[in-house]
């Protein structure tokens, strides 16, 4: 693959450090750096509307891909030719763009707008095709559509019941659709987590707390504090195998549930529980008897669940089996569509696929639905 050279010119406003310890001064007077969102929204705020989401997607690329180290982040902006050292990527993300250390407007910024927008767009690439790496590709099918669509109107800024519930079995896709759906939005906006599966309110709060770019290494009451000052009426929390957060032992007494609630009455967010259709059960015997219905009234009564298909429908089977290039794949849906019946629904379909198409590359074939008997067979 060829690297486009980024040719971000000449740095103007900035001071070349000589030596380590005249970097250490330099950094020391951009005043100090948060990579947590409501820091970085601080930084953007003196930002243009074009470059706050990049600025903001910059920040946590930082920490969650570069280990907070603006070493790694300068060497992988050099391996895709842009020319930015570390010190000005530092004053980038420390609200520097456009101002000089005692925060006064500078006559020009220290690069143009649209040579950093240029640069933040070539590490995005980049930082996709590296999530990429040796994975599956997303594939958007009408199931992945009817979650984000059901998601997306739970969302909306003057909807009353902003409560969601999605009910799916395992293997129906559910987990890959919402990790996309987040993906697609703007850095901060979409937090996804895995429920913790012993019912624990620390473990949720901790979980929570890393995707608004909050270490682990906070204490639990700081934790907290940082996601209900950082969570508002745009955010939208997913929380996937919300059943697991229940626990029988404690009957009515749910903190994991009852943080919930509270965060969306004082933030006014988006809240979307993910569960299968035997946590369903769980929570309508056990559990429904007068705190379950509270979230079932939040989301506009049972009715308005979003109930994904037992299995996939044939027309999500056969984009998928087209997408990965299977040779006259509508001729071969019914054999397609019973292998997305076995144990493990999509997912079996994806590893049979994956595993065919490993095998017809390697004898620099196209896909057919032999590789994939032959596959099924060696099973």
């Amino acid at each position: 693959m060829s690297t486009t050279v980024i040719d971000l010119g000449a740095r103007t406003h900035t001071s070349q450090p000589t030596s380590d310890n005249d970097e250490r001064v330099s950094q020391h007077h951009l005043g100090p750096m948060r990579l947590d969102l409501h820091g970085l929204g601080q930084v953007i705020e003196g930002y243009d509307d074009e470059l706050r989401e990049p600025v903001l997607w910059l920040g946590g690329y930082l920490r969650e891909d570069c280990g907070r180290s603006m070493e790694v982040l300068a060497s992988r902006a050099a391996k895709l030719g842009i020319d930015i050292d570390k010190t000005n990527w530092s004053k980038i993300l420390r609200g520097r763009w456009n101002t000089d250390a005692e925060g006064n407007p500078l006559p020009s910024p220290i690069l143009s707008k649209s040579k950093l927008l240029r640069a933040i767009s070539a590490l995005r690439q980049d930082a996709r095709l590296r999530a990429q790496a040796g994975k599956i590709p997303f594939i958007e099918t009408s199931v992945a559509r009817a979650e984000f669509d059901y998601i997306e109107t739970r969302m909306a800024v003057d909807r009353v019941n902003r409560f969601g519930v999605i009910v799916g079995e395992t293997g129906s896709g559910k987990s890959a659709a919402f990790r996309e759906f987040a993906a697609r939005h703007p850095f901060g906006l979409v937090a996804h987590v895995e429920a913790p599966e012993n019912g624990s309110l620390t473990e949720l709060i901790a979980h929570l707390a890393l995707r608004y770019g909050v270490a682990l290494t906070y204490g639990n009451s700081a934790k907290r504090i940082k996601v209900f000052t950082q969570v508002n009426d745009r955010s939208c929390i997913i929380v996937d195998n919300a059943q697991d957060m229940y626990n029988e032992k404690r009957g009515h007494n749910q903190p994991p549930f009852a943080f919930l609630r509270r965060l969306q009455d004082e933030s006014k967010c988006t809240i979307i529980l993910s569960m299968t259709p035997t946590g369903e059960r769980l929570f309508v015997e056990q559990f429904i008897k007068g705190y379950f219905e509270q979230f079932e009234g939040r989301a506009g009564g049972r009715r308005n669940f979003l109930r994904l298909p037992d299995y996939p429908p044939e027309e999500d089977v056969l984009k998928i089996a087209t997408a990965f290039g299977l040779r006259d794949a509508e001729r071969h849906l019914e054999e397609l569509m019973k292998i997305s019946k076995e144990r493990g629904r999509i997912r079996a379909l994806f590893e049979v696929l994956q595993s065919a198409k490993v095998a017809a590359e390697r004898k620099k074939a196209p896909l057919t639905i032999g590789h994939i008997k032959a596959c099924i067979e060696e099973d």
